[in-house]
């Protein structure tokens, strides 16, 4: 399939996703500095007893999964910045049409125009069993019964 270039889109509403991408870039960017460093001057105390130890594994436990999420939507921001470059940003990835201005402003990372991605969550309700995650790239093994 052919790619076609982001034209639908006028060059204020693409400035307008562009910042609203470094914006996020830099502020995910930060936070994750802020919390390296947070992490570095916290030092363990001793004097803890096992409840407060059980509790602060997990807040860390908490705060590493939210931290990798937010690593995970880094690398889409980072990409729909290259792609703004590159003029495939704003382009399905599916079928190839154009994805509407609306859903970008609400989702700058989307890589889906709505149908197709309505599409994609049907598939991924109807089968339970050995889904596949678009957005993680990768198998979702649930197991029956739970």
């Amino acid at each position: 399939m052919a790619k076609r270039m982001n034209s639908h889109l006028k060059k204020k509403e693409l400035d307008n996703l562009k910042q609203k991408l470094l914006s996020e870039e830099e502020r995910i960017v930060n936070k994750q500095l802020a919390k390296k460093i947070e992490f570095k001057l916290q030092a363990p105390s001793e004097s803890k007893d096992e409840v407060d130890s059980a509790n602060d594994s997990i807040l860390v436990y908490s705060d590493l999964r939210l931290s990798n999420r937010e690593l995970l939507y880094l690398k889409k921001v980072r990409k729909a910045i290259q792609k703004l470059q590159t003029d495939e940003y704003g382009i399905c990835e599916d079928c190839g049409d154009q994805i509407n201005y609306q859903r970008l402003t609400a989702r700058p990372t989307s890589e889906l125009c709505i149908v197709c991605k309505e599409e994609c969550e049907r598939e991924e309700n109807q089968s339970a069993y050995s889904k596949s995650s678009k957005s993680l790239g990768q198998q979702i093994n649930l197991v029956k019964g739970f």
